[in-house]
């Protein structure tokens, strides 16, 4: 039998394993520290008091009593405890005095002498004390204080509730980029962890996390609905102090815009803005979290989830006919994505069916040269076991969807940023109502061929299909000449309308109550345990908040999790598990050990009956899913044939044995967005701490990136080095294996080409980016799973700091060939230059920054002298047509010369060739940096070194004259643009 107290998950003190009695080796297993601060050492998690009962020894009771920084935390929060004596962590129940408000601790197998007992509180600051046997009759009183993140969280609230009365708002909504975000040198989840435990009035999913970077600002925004005024309350940069109070609402009168924009110092206006308008507007919750993902809300972003929507209902995944056996019926087919990247209805698309980069799900580089638009984006429905597939075209067309608007409200989207976010309502509604009406299909083909799917999707090694042999070539993308020579057969749509579910929101909650005390009886019944809320070591992955029930949201499940476990994304152990939409809803309760490498876990799938089925392996409904039974190859492939049959086997398993391993709040992110871990998205940690170091962003500079290699890390790579398809920063042009060894390490692979892009300068440093695997020791383990697991674990602790000795040898990243480009090369790159960026770049000249600006504006003087003599003659012939009425109109026309209207397929990038004349698109991801001390690299020096991962980079300063540029770009931009426009660029 195995008990337990309950325990809470979050930062406590790394222990002082000597006065634990504790070798420092095993205890690593437990938990990894940190050693940011010399005084007050912290580790990432902890784990729970959870040991074999041994079923002998006597039972010591001790009272202990826990005070809190916060003391209404007190009535929220569940303390943990670890009690250890002579190297031995202590099996012990947990009993709660509510009259003195202590709890007493029952501890078993007693032995002689002193206890370190430990108290530990999700963002707090944990306390060991040692105490003799003599003592034991005494209160062993702590006194928690709040970490830096948690009590940045709590502080902000506090004021918010303030200024906003939470307590009588209708409804509230937070957004914020606490979270991956660095805070004293650590990410600052426990912030929004704060958040949560004030007071009563905001619920675990009233908080939305954006997706942004360590090097970003923590900002929050606080926003308040009653009856119809929507308030807003702003702290940017980690300040305890307002920078913003006042309305928010699409209303608002133009100067009362204009002094929000002025009062807010970092470029997330507009994502507040966009969010708590879309949230007052109704948009669903799962566009609201997509919309946290990308960024923003824009038409982009709801006109990729109104192409998801349209695609499944007529393109529907095709899945098994399941004769026998518990499991959901599997997928037969899978979608790839052909994008156009700049368009935010790139990442809409990857977030709703989970075909994303890192699954070798999306491939998009600039292909409007072949006839595709900036709107267009394919998909192909594939059947792997036949090598067939269907080839699908979508299109936003946003010139007749704004027309429509415009028709119907009489105002123009594009006149400034109030009239996008009315557009922006208004479409919500209309997807609300029937999300395919603003669609087009353009093209719907079926009988894909093997080879043309590689040759759309490339491969970087040969394949056999179909018979005969294909040879590994490079990604195509959305090729239209191509495709459209193709000569395809038109495929046949599939229109059976579903019964949506009609379970309200309280309902949706209950189905995560329902659950979570589920989970509760399955490990009390089977186990003996009991599970207590805040239980540090006990956590649950769920499919909730990405998949849909009979057409309905799942989000508002969490919640129910939330209020019976006390679990949290924040606290890392409530893991929300990105899925596509159709996927079943499902919870996986895990339960870790401190001494062992055990980690038992139960399975439930929700029914659309409102039953559920119970995963079960010989009988046990609790099973050991650690690195033994991975080791154990008959185990393997028993567990998903009964035990977890939805085909999620692989992921819960890798997620649940890297979570033992306490990995840090990032890494996890990065798990959860890829849907499982590997070896393979960890090179994404160190490749994006490579670039963050080295290639510091200034003001107006960005990341892009262009895949020549692709596989599990550029998922990490795109959720922490703030990059996406959507934004126009992540574009994927693959290559074969042959063209991608290295020269710079040896053994080591050209990963892509990576630009620091000046927007304002119009200049960019591009680097060849490569990378070397580290040599990890799995020889100890016989089976695939289990040396994969030994790998993940080794990964992690090199992330972390913490020793493993398996490790033989350290990762290597490396960016190479560094050289400055102009606007057209860096078109060229995103275009695919041809074959192959890695090429290209390496045939590029070297130049020094200085020269390039000066060859520029040597080439801008030019032009403007030859438009001025331009310029002269059109007028003389204007006049003189003019002067005898034959012509007195010859020289003039009523289009827009905005790129938007004339030539979409030319606004999707910062640095086209032709977006000097026209607005910047207002879909396109907010991909700026606000100014900060550690600017961009702008040294003109070509050599580069290996990094060997030890986190050790020096950060480089940036060019001087970096910032005057960007401000004489700003203003001129405020001029041209007006104040709505300047800052969400």
């Amino acid at each position: 039998m195995f008990v337990t107290g309950a325990v809470c998950a979050g930062d406590a003190d790394a222990f002082d394993n000597a006065a634990l009695g504790i070798d420092s080796a095993s205890y690593s297993d437990a938990i990894s520290s940190s050693n940011d601060d010399i005084n007050e050492q912290v580790s990432d998690s902890q784990s729970s008091n959870i040991l074999k009962d041994s079923g002998s020894g006597n039972t010591t009771s001790v009272e202990v009593k826990v005070n809190y920084q916060y003391s209404d935390d007190a009535n929220k929060l569940v303390p943990d405890f670890y009690v250890v004596s002579n190297g031995k962590y202590l099996n012990f129940t947990k009993n709660y005095n509510v009259n003195d408000k202590n709890y007493v601790l029952n501890i078993k197998d007693a032995l002689a002498g002193s206890y370190n007992i430990t108290a530990m509180t999700s963002g707090y600051v944990s306390q060991s004390k040692i105490i003799s046997g003599a003592d034991l009759t005494n209160l062993v009183s702590f006194d928690l204080k709040a970490t830096k993140a948690y009590e940045l969280g709590k502080t902000v609230t506090e004021s918010a509730d303030k200024l906003l009365d939470f307590k009588n708002a209708d409804d509230i909504l937070i957004v914020t980029s606490a979270g991956v975000a660095k805070l004293y040198g650590k990410c600052s989840e426990e912030a929004i962890e704060g958040i949560i435990n004030y007071g009563n009035h905001i619920a675990y999913t009233d908080v939305l996390m954006l997706r942004q970077s360590a090097v970003d600002p923590i900002d929050f925004a606080f926003i308040t609905k009653k009856g119809n005024q929507l308030k807003a309350a702003i702290f940017e940069n980690g300040s305890t102090k307002h920078s913003y109070l006042g309305t928010i609402s699409e209303n608002m009168t133009k100067k009362q815009w204009n002094t929000y924009f002025k009062s807010i110092k970092g470029k997330n206006a507009w994502a507040f803005a966009s969010l708590a308008n879309g949230w007052v507007a109704g948009v669903s919750r799962e566009v609201l979290q997509e919309g946290a993902f990308h960024g923003h809300i824009c038409e982009g972003t709801l006109g990729g989830f109104s192409i998801v929507q349209a695609l499944l209902k007529y393109y529907p995944p095709v899945k098994e006919t399941q004769s026998e056996g518990a499991g959901s019926p599997g997928d037969i087919t899978s979608y790839k994505i052909l994008g156009v990247p700049g368009g935010s209805d790139d990442d809409a698309a990857m977030f709703f069916l989970d075909a994303t980069i890192g699954k070798t799900g999306y491939v998009g580089v600039d292909t409007t040269a072949t006839g595709a638009t900036e709107n267009m984006i394919g998909f192909i429905r594939w059947y792997a076991s036949s090598n067939t597939g269907d080839l699908i075209i979508m299109s936003l067309n946003s010139t007749n969807v704004k027309n429509t608007f415009i028709k119907e409200t009489g105002i123009n989207p594009d006149s400034g940023s109030l009239e996008e976010l009315k557009y922006c309502s208004w479409w919500i509604k209309k997807i609300n109502t029937n999300p395919g009406c603003l669609v087009d299909f353009l093209y719907e083909f079926t009988n894909l061929t093997a080879e043309q799917y590689y040759y759309l999707m490339g491969t970087n090694a040969d394949v056999s299909a179909d018979g005969h042999a294909i040879q590994a070539i490079d990604a195509h993308g959305l090729d239209m000449k191509y495709i459209l020579s193709l000569n395809l057969p038109k495929a046949t749509r599939t229109n059976a309308d579903t019964i949506k579910g009609t379970l309200t929101d309280a309902q949706m909650k209950q189905i995560g109550i329902d659950a979570a005390k589920k989970g509760k009886e399955l490990f009390k019944n089977e186990l003996g345990i009991d599970i207590d809320r805040d239980n540090v070591d006990f956590a649950v992955f769920t499919s909730a908040g990405y998949v849909y029930l009979k057409g309905q949201e799942t989000v508002l499940v969490r919640d129910g999790l939330h209020e019976v476990l006390g679990t949290s994304l924040y606290s890392k152990n409530m893991l929300q598990y990105h899925q596509a939409l159709w996927k079943p809803l499902w919870f996986a309760f895990i339960l870790r050990h401190p001494d062992t490498k055990e980690i038992h876990a139960a399975y439930l799938r929700y029914n659309v009956n409102g039953s559920f089925f119970v995963g079960e392996l010989d009988g046990d409904k609790v099973i050991n899913i650690g690195i033994d039974t991975l080791n154990n190859s008959a185990k393997v492939k028993a567990i998903p044939k009964s035990f977890m049959p939805d085909g999620n086997w692989f992921s819960i398993q890798t997620i649940a044995n890297a979570w033992r391993s306490h990995p840090a709040f990032d890494q996890i992110l990065s798990f959860l967005y890829h849907n499982h871990v590997c070896p393979g998205v960890q090179p994404g940690f160190f490749i994006t701490d490579h670039i963050q170091k080295k290639y510091p962003l200034g003001e107006n500079e960005s990341y892009t990136y262009i895949a020549s290699t692709t596989f599990c890390k550029d998922d990490s790579m795109t959720y922490l080095l703030g990059i996406s398809p959507g934004m126009g920063t992540f574009l994927v042009k693959k290559l074969p294996n042959n063209e991608t060894v290295s020269e710079y390490i040896a053994g080591g692979t050209y990963q892509g080409v990576l630009v620091v892009w000046d927007n304002n300068l119009k200049v960019g440093k591009v680097s060849i980016l490569s990378f070397k695997w580290g040599d990890i020791d799995t020889s100890m383990y016989s089976t695939s799973e289990a040396k994969r697991a030994a790998q993940i674990e080794a990964y992690i602790d090199l992330y972390n700091g913490v020793n493993n000795p398996n490790i033989k040898s350290r990762p290597i990243v490396s960016t190479d060939c560094e050289k400055w480009i102009n606007e057209e090369q860096f078109n060229k790159l995103k275009q695919g230059a041809d074959d192959s960026v890695i090429r290209y770049v390496k045939g590029l000249n070297n130049v020094t920054k200085e020269d390039l600006l000066k060859s520029i504006a040597d080439n801008n003087k030019d032009k403007t002298k030859n438009n001025t003599k331009d310029n002269t003659k059109k007028s003389n012939t204007t006049s003189n047509a003019k002067s005898d009425g034959s012509r007195s109109n010859s020289n003039g026309h009523s289009k827009s010369t905005d790129a938007r209207s004339s030539n979409p397929s030319q606004s999707r990038y910062y640095g086209h060739a032709n977006a000097a004349t026209s607005k910047e698109p207002v879909n396109v991801g907010d991909s700026s940096q606000p100014l900060e001390d550690s600017e961009a690299d702008q040294s003109s020096d070509s050599k580069s070194k290996s990094y060997e991962v030890s986190k050790s980079i020096e950060t480089q300063s940036a060019d001087s004259n970096n910032l005057l540029y960007a401000l004489i770009g700003i203003l001129a931009i405020g001029i041209v643009l007006g104040l709505g426009y300047m800052r969400r660029k």
